[in-house]
């Protein structure tokens, strides 16, 4: 690394440091500046979001170590702060002490000096507070640390709230889940230890499923051509779909690059392009269909035969679908602006797909920032839109056509209850099929599955 390249903890606290709410294309933004070696990067990428995903109990074991929990810490000193935790709690290849010397580098550099005895002070405690990573399974208890399926860490004093006393409080703290969900979750699970399953599922590293472009190779295919480049990978539970044994560049895979894979989830994402029963010669329109997974995989089941209308709301969206679907070899997608859709005749097409922006709680693992921006508000405002958006869909599906409705979400406002209310409304459509998917497979990535929901109506 050269004299002017940042150092990885450095780029992870700036773009945690990000005002704007999107941390991820802040980090996006930095680490494509270049300069960075391979393993930097994906340091950097792990401490984001890492740190991201675990806000909540970061912030829940500072404050048990602070003299003063509720100081308000100057600059990015908590951004530093986080990021020495993260480390320590959660990183076991990073040594304890190098942890703590990089995190009183940094309020140095951050022009924080005066408090750099407080960022060593309290790393310092926290390295001696905490057991070493044990394996087995995770009591429930305001001691203990879950740092992820089957593994745990336990504090030498209590950290967390009692849950057998605020179960809530305990879910916020110990699973960094925001206070709304950690309520809802609660309720629906009916009890805290499946909620806490869910919340497991939320705090891992997802693995990497891939879909197989079948319209240029198969699965062994692509078995054969990762393991020759040295990838370990297997098939999925579901018989159809990879996963890597390990993280991966995906960009730095010939086959990613050769289009033979595309990313997508194994059950809540893949399954939602054949409920639409896509075939060859039809004519599809795809709402929200940016950056183009589910676009790509109705090609496929098509056959490359017939016609795809792509729709989002921006020309960079479109851009990024015309770009997988170069790459993919998908020649039958067209691609139109949202606002340009009332040109398109009513009735025109034989099935209409509208995946759905939603409250992504069915995919937290992969969606990092979701759940800091999930409140009863804002889910209001997005079932308004989602219902808004599948009325529009509908209106160019034909008679006797299918339209099918898709979320990430696996709250009821944004599943079932509006699949059933858009049916009450509607004197053309009747629901004829649904499917709720609870994220599952933490333990084992072969058996990931991401949380998701799709409806089939008939016209």
């Amino acid at each position: 690394m050269s004299e002017t390249t940042p150092s990885p903890r450095d780029i992870a606290v700036w773009a945690l440091s990000d005002r704007q709410g999107n941390v991820t294309a802040n980090l996006e933004r930095l680490l494509g500046r270049g300069g960075m070696s391979s393993e930097d990067r994906a340091l950097a990428h792990e401490l984001v979001m890492g740190a991201t995903r675990r806000r909540g109990t970061l912030a829940a074991v500072q404050r048990a170590y602070l003299a003063q929990p509720d100081r308000r810490l100057p600059g990015a000193l908590n951004e530093i702060l986080q990021i020495g935790l993260y480390q320590l709690l959660f990183l076991t290849r990073v040594p304890d002490f190098a942890a703590v010397h990089e995190a009183v580098e940094q309020a140095i550099r951050h022009r924080h000096r005066r408090q750099s005895g407080l960022v060593n002070g309290l790393l310092r405690t926290v390295a001696r507070g905490v057991s070493p990573m044990q394996t087995g399974p995770v009591s429930l208890a305001c001691d203990v640390l879950p740092v992820g399926p089957g593994a745990w860490r336990r504090f030498d004093e209590p950290v967390f709230p009692d849950p057998g006393v605020d179960p809530r409080g305990y879910l916020v703290a110990a699973h960094s889940l925001p206070p709304a969900l950690a309520t809802r979750w609660l309720e629906r699970a009916g009890s805290l230890e499946r909620a806490v399953a869910w919340a497991t599922h939320a705090n891992c590293r997802p693995p990497l499923v891939l879909r197989v472009n079948t319209l240029r190779t198969s699965a062994q295919a692509v078995l054969a051509a990762l393991a020759d480049g040295g990838v370990a990978a297997r098939m999925h539970a579901n018989g159809t779909s990879i996963v890597l044994d390990r993280h991966a560049d995906l960009r730095g895979l010939a086959a990613f690059r050769e289009g033979l894979i595309q990313p997508q989830d194994a059950t809540a994402s893949a399954v939602v392009a054949q409920a639409v029963r896509p075939r060859a010669g039809m004519d599809v329109l795809d709402f929200c269909a940016a950056p183009g997974t589910k676009t790509t995989h109705l090609a496929e089941l098509m056959g490359n035969t017939g016609s795809i209308t792509a729709v989002d709301v921006t020309r960079e969206k479109l851009a990024t679908i015309e770009s997988n679907c170069a790459r993919l070899g998908a020649t039958i997608v067209r691609t139109m602006l949202a606002d340009e859709v009332g040109g398109l005749a009513p009735g025109r097409f034989d099935a209409a797909l509208a995946d759905v922006p939603c409250s992504n709680t069915g995919v937290l693992a992969r969606r990092v920032e979701a759940r800091w921006r999930f409140d009863e508000v804002a889910l209001a405002k997005g079932v308004k839109d989602q219902r808004f958006l599948l009325a529009a869909a509908g209106h160019f599906v034909k008679p006797g056509g299918r339209l099918v409705y898709s979320t990430c979400s696996i709250e009821p406002e944004e599943c079932g209850d509006l699949a059933r209310a858009f049916t009450r409304r509607s004197d053309r459509f009747h629901l004829t099929d649904e499917k709720l998917t609870l994220p599952s497979g933490a333990d084992d990535p072969a058996t990931w599955y991401d949380g998701g929901y799709y409806a089939v109506f008939q016209g």
